[in-house]
């Protein structure tokens, strides 16, 4: 499976990022993780001209994707970034599965524009994407 990864690129949330990329390749899938990839020449540019060109590479990368995976920290705690790769997705009827890294409120749009809903990475490492099914969480939305 060609999976994309929406997460927060926060120092303190990285390194779940980071263990979540190296596990989904070792169970076989390809994963583009946006924090890998760089635009080469890119200290020569304006800020604005190397912001497009990042966006318009994981735009590409989600368009070109079976499944985006998206981690959540809660309504008040999830990057911009992450909600809007999400819901941009979801608007082109991309698989995307929420994965809920705590117990905190969710947001009402981020938590039903998703396939699918599972708790934590283990819970990501356990769907099958091969056979995937539908699932929701009873956490909390505002």
């Amino acid at each position: 499976m060609k999976l994309y990864f929406a997460a927060s690129l926060e120092e303190q949330k990285r390194p779940f990022m980071f263990d979540a990329v190296k596990r989904l390749r070792d169970l076989g899938h390809y994963v583009y993780a946006p924090i890998e990839h760089i635009i080469e020449h890119s200290w020569e540019w304006p800020n604005n001209e190397w912001g497009l060109q990042v966006f318009r590479n994981d735009v590409n990368a989600i368009k070109d994707c079976d499944y985006v995976i998206v981690l959540s920290w809660g309504r008040l705690d999830t990057s911009s970034g992450t909600t809007w790769e999400q819901g941009f997705a979801y608007g082109i009827d991309k698989k995307v599965i929420l994965v809920e890294m705590n117990d905190n409120i969710q947001s009402l749009m981020v938590a039903n524009g998703r396939y699918a809903t599972v708790k934590g990475l283990e819970g990501l490492y356990e769907y099958d994407f091969d056979n995937p099914k539908p699932l929701r969480t009873n956490t909390e939305q505002k």
